[in-house]
């Protein structure tokens, strides 16, 4: 009887082609499982052909994400974000499932588990795109495992949740991108009000600027647009276990959703097939001038404006390749440094109307508009001064 002998390295070649099966780019499938895996020129498309994952990039930008998309509206609209914090910076990527039935994106040097579930011990788990935009990680029995609609990035779609699970503490939360380029968190987020007020906060970090009100039963108080359409159904729930807002479609062909955009004002758009763009239905807060430091130190905000922020006579932007992809949040700074401590030269006041003060002024007793001035001059720290029968620094 003769024997045959493979070497390690064909054995090696052997074992990895049989569990790192490639999908076949001709084949279009919404699901993957053990064993298989999509690369960057592959991707999932959800039975209906409502959705697509895959990978993608920004602009200019030479970082690949794994996302969810639109599938058959042109401009590519991206509803979440599997690696916001985590961009792979070199190809070749790929998706897939681990041994543990963990999704895991890759690009041969690092890796990043998606999922986090420690406990699975049972390899036969799938994961699927669904028609509404969902991700989902089952196992053999077809349990959910694992949702992508819990962890939402800027986008709520219709059946998703925002609010919390009382037990666990789990947040339901929007959080808006750090610029047209990066998907990665930005500035704002939108919550459900954690004293279980039946309302959410837009926050920017710690500081709340925006809240819809209370819940009516029909919309939030200072959203009074929510109840001007027959299109949306909107509800409110609250129990022991969660509290979460959620709402669907009458009319299961309309393609609408919810975006906390970079300024921090959530709109809520509608795909016009006719025209082929999203319609605004409505957005709040409005003006978005009204967002505080919206354009950061020594920006101006104009609604008559486009892009909204300008940085004031004699500033220019802190970080001008940020400015320019709409995150003002650096702000503005100056050209020429003060002469504050220069005797022989003297700094001069720039009149600007209409302008909002810090949240934290210094206040000072003085009995006129040049008294005002003065105090300003011969404080170095000082910057900016109004007055309006009394000082604030």
């Amino acid at each position: 009887m003769t024997r045959k002998w493979f070497s390690p390295l064909v054995s090696l070649l052997i074992f990895s082609c049989s569990y790192l099966q490639f999908l076949d780019g001709a084949t279009v499938t919404d699901s993957i499982k053990p064993g298989q895996s999509i690369t960057r020129s592959e991707t999932l498309i959800s039975a209906g052909e409502i959705f697509e994952l895959g990978f993608f990039s920004l602009g200019n930008s030479t970082n690949y994400f794994v996302g969810i998309w639109y599938k058959k509206i042109p401009v590519k609209t991206v509803v979440w974000v599997a690696n916001r914090e985590q961009p792979l910076t070199r190809p070749p990527g790929i998706l897939t499932i681990n041994m543990e039935g963990n999704l895991v994106i890759s690009d041969g040097r690092t890796s990043y588990s998606v999922s986090e579930l420690s406990s699975i011990r049972n390899s036969t788990s799938s994961a699927t795109l669904l028609d509404s935009g969902n991700l989902i990680l089952r196992d053999s029995n077809s349990d959910v495992l694992w949702q992508s609609f819990d962890y939402p990035s800027h986008t709520f779609l219709p059946g998703m949740m925002l609010g919390s699970n009382n037990k666990t503490g789990k947040a339901w939360t929007l959080t808006s991108w750090r610029s047209e380029e990066d998907p990665a968190p930005g500035s704002f987020s939108m919550k459900l009000d954690p004293e279980n007020s039946a309302q959410f906060f837009i926050m920017q970090g710690s500081e709340r600027h925006w809240s819809s009100g209370v819940w009516n039963g029909r919309n939030f108080s200072q959203v009074p647009e929510m109840r001007l359409n027959r299109i949306f159904n909107f509800s409110y729930v609250t129990n022991q276990n969660e509290s979460y807002f959620t709402y669907d479609l009458y009319d299961a062909s309309i393609i609408s959703r919810w975006v906390l955009d970079l300024s921090g004002q959530i709109q809520q758009l509608s795909w016009l097939e006719k025209a082929q763009e999203w319609n605004l239905f409505w957005a709040q807060p409005r003006p978005q001038c009204d967002v505080y430091a919206i354009c950061g130190a020594f920006g101006r905000c104009s609604q008559d404006n486009m892009p909204l922020c300008e940085c004031m006579q004699g500033f220019e932007p802190r970080f001008s390749t940020d400015w320019n992809l709409g995150d003002w949040s650096g702000g503005c700074m100056r050209r020429t440094p003060l002469q504050c401590r220069n005797i022989a030269k003297k700094d001069k006041f720039l009149v600007r109307p209409k302008m909002r003060l810090p949240k934290m002024p210094q206040s000072l007793a003085v009995g006129s508009a040049q008294n005002c001035e003065l105090a300003c001059l011969n404080n170095c720290s000082c910057t900016a001064y109004a007055y309006g029968g009394d000082l604030q620094l």
